[in-house]
Formats: structure tokens, sequence, C-alpha cells
């Protein structure tokens, strides 16, 4: 497949051309490096400078999991995967039921990564988190996999990895869910991480199910596109997305038009569940000479529209009674609505259109909705303003804007039970493959 990639930053997009589509992936150990972000890209939770975090690390054997006793001399001769250990003083487990204590940026590197290869560019050491598709964990003992003994606890594998799967999902743009891999001893599994928790697959043993995993591992690196490992299906890279010269940019629809994203996003939420918000700045196609800002997230199914808040809110000002004749403050609304699904066009996209490939299912009550805005107006970051004048006068309006609107208080569930084992198929190719029961 012939790629139309440009090294410019600014080349025209090529209209025949779909980087979704375009399947070049490798897999890379970075168990002794910190994946990167794209520099002037802040994400809480990832150091600027890899390098100075691990200036203070030391050769060791590999990370243990909450709960794991580093001193057990029956496991001091066993081999398994070398893992740097920072020296830095040890936090207390999140799981909150483990009395071990884990590093927590060090349960936030990846073992292995499957990352979009850019062929035509000289590739670096260190990948970039928005290069990665696939994420593989490795642990030496099957006691210590995803899928708890007791069918309702969660171990510290799962919890570790919903850590690295919110990092990966504000760092790869426009991502339905976080795709992994862990091979615990003999016993592998797959889950997924999206907006609503997570599901894994029932447990498979790699001596008994040897071809089901060479399957997977085929399917991941050369069948799968990015569509089919988590990438919003609406829109469409204009750029490869294992480029290492440019963030990429994307195609996005929105209401009747489509827009263009423009340079590094300017805000990415860090939460796993939740709305998962993503704002950039977009122009419209085939119109450069104007600026808007581009917001993608994933409404609670119970919560009032973000945009039918501002059709209310601007219809309004037009009526003589409301009051609300002075709308200084509050961002100038250009488009937006719920995002239908492109395979169904009758419904919208949910957390439950993709789960339903993975035989997870869904709360219908606690189903977020995937919603679109294109603003016209934008502030200014703080260290933008160059006078404390600026910044009184950008709160003032502040308060106006918020005095000028109303609260909207809906019930909202952040957590959803896990009920079902995961499905693989996807991921095998094959049809013969899994009896769904519990996670």
């Amino acid at each position: 497949m012939k790629d139309n990639n440009s090294d410019h930053p600014t080349s025209e997009p090529a209209e025949d051309t779909n980087f979704a589509r375009h399947v070049s992936r490798i897999w890379l150990d970075v168990h002794s490096i910190i994946p990167r972000t794209d520099e002037g890209l802040f994400i809480p939770g990832m150091p600027l400078d890899p390098r100075d975090v691990e200036e203070g690390i030391v050769s060791g054997h590999k990370r243990p999991l909450p709960g794991d006793d580093e001193d057990d001399e029956d496991d001091a001769d066993t081999p398994g995967p070398s893992k740097v250990r920072r020296t830095m003083k040890q936090r207390p487990a999140r799981d909150g039921n483990s009395q071990g204590k884990s590093d927590t940026f060090e349960k936030r590197r990846p073992d292995l990564v499957l990352v979009d290869d850019s062929s035509p560019e000289h590739r670096q050491s260190r990948p970039f988190w928005r290069h990665i598709a696939v994420l593989l964990e490795v642990k030496r003992d099957r006691e210590k996999g995803p899928n708890p003994a007791d069918g309702t606890t969660l171990t510290g594998l799962a919890a570790q990895l919903a850590d690295m799967a919110r990092l990966h999902l504000a760092a790869r743009p426009f991502m339905r869910f976080s795709v992994h891999l862990t091979v615990c001893g003999a016993i592998f599994n797959l889950a997924i991480f999206d907006r609503a928790g997570g599901v894994v697959s029932k447990d498979y043993n790699i001596n008994k199910d040897l071809e089901t995993f060479i399957r997977i591992i085929r399917r991941l690196g050369r069948d799968l596109d990015a569509y089919d490992l988590g990438l919003d299906q609406t829109v469409v890279p204009i750029d490869t997305l294992g480029s290492w010269k440019q963030y990429p940019r994307f195609r996005v629809p929105v209401g009747g038009s489509t827009y263009i994203t423009k340079r590094l996003p300017i805000w990415q939420s860090t939460g796993l569940v939740g709305r998962g918000t993503f704002v950039c700045l977009a122009e419209l196609e085939g119109d450069k000479d104007k600026t808007y800002i581009l917001k993608n997230a994933w409404r609670a199914c119970a919560r009032l529209a973000e945009s039918t808040v501002y059709k209310m809110v601007y219809s309004a000002t037009e009526e003589s009674t409301s009051g609300l004749t002075d709308l200084d403050g509050v961002a100038k609304f250009v488009d937006g609505g719920d995002i239908y699904d492109p395979q169904q066009p009758n419904e919208v996209v949910k957390v439950s259109s993709h789960r339903k490939g993975f035989g997870g299912p869904i709360n219908e009550n606690d189903d977020p909705v995937l919603h679109r805005l294109v603003l016209a107006s934008r502030g200014c970051k703080l260290y933008e303003f160059t006078t404390f004048s600026q910044l009184m006068r950008a709160a003032k309006k502040m308060n106006s804007g918020t005095c000028n609107l109303f609260s909207l208080r809906f019930p909202l569930t952040l957590l959803q039970d896990f009920g079902h084992f995961m499905s693989v198929v996807l991921f095998t190719g094959t049809s013969v493959l899994v009896t769904c029961s519990l996670v």
C-alpha cells in the first residue's frame, strides 16, 4: 500500500488516504525505558522528560505487584524479565486491599508494546505513547493474572492495566478503547479498557492454546487496522499514526461539516471512566481563515447533551423575558451533537457499540455516548497572560459567563460491575472460541 504522507507538517491532506487502514506495526521491548510524549504536550502522570526520571534508576528484577514478596527465597533464582527499578521512596499499593508496596510510576511502564511504524522515517529508540497500538504485560507467576481467584476482588494486575490504559487513551487521540495482552506464567489474557471500565478474557493456557496465542499475535500485528484496535471509526487520520516528526492530524465530522485538527491538543482527560474529554484546535476543511475549538467527549447517557445546553442558553437570549441579554464570557457555539455510528446510521456511538464485539454487556443506564462540539471562541492559558490586569479581566469574563448560565444535575454512575469474560474472537479471526462468563 502506498503511503501519501509528507514530512512537511503543513502539507495538504491526501484526499484518498486513510492511514487508519495502513497496518505496519512492530513489537518493541520497552521494559527498561519510559515511552515519551511530544514536546510541548503535557499529560498529568507522565514526565515531561523521561530521562529525568531514569537518572535515578538502577538495574533490578521485574517490579513486583502489590502483595508480592520481594524477598521470597523460593523465587530468588527463578529467571524472569529484567526490569529497572527506581530508587525513590515506595508508595502504597493502589488497590487498597494489599499490604505490599509498589512504585507508582514504575507500574505505568509496559513491558512490550506494539507500535505503529512509519517506515519512511528514521526509527528512534524511545517511542511516543501515541505510537502504541497494543500494550503487553508479562508476569512470572500465573497467580498474578488479571482475573481474580474469587471472581470479585480487583487484582493488582487489573489495576495496573487500568492505570496504563488511562494514559494510553489520553496520549493516543480519538480512541474508543485500549487493548492489552497479558502473559502470566503459562496463562495469557486479552483485555480492553474504555470509558465505562474494562473487560478481561477468560484464562488461556499457552501450552494448550498455542494456536490461539499465535493467531492473536499475528492479527494484532498484521491484520487488524487502527479502527479494530480502538480508534474512533468516524475520524480519519490524514498523517501516519507512527510518525516521529509530526503529531497526526485527523479529519473529524461534526454536524454537516468536516474539520481538520491542528497541532497538539490543548487539553485531554487522564481519567479512565467518565467523559474522556479531548480538546484541540481545528479548522473547517477547505477554509483555513478561522481556527475553532473542537471538543470530543463521552457524555453520560442520562445527562443532557452539552450542545443542547448551548442551544438552550443562546435561544434564551432571544426571549425578552429571559434576562439573558449579555452572554459575554460564554463560548460561542458553532455546531455539535451526538455522533452517529457509520455502520448503524440510526444509532449513536456508545460504549456498548464496541462492547458487543467483545462479549461484555453493559448497563443501558451507564452507557456513555460520544459527543462533539465546535466552538468559535477560546481563552488563553494561564502562562500566556503577560500582565495581572489581563488575568483579572479574564476572571471577570469567566464570572460573568458563569452567572449567565444554569446548572443541570443528573445521576451519573462511573463504575460498572464486570459480569462477563471478554470475547477474543475479533483478535483470533475464529468463531469457536469463548464461553462468556465473568470478571
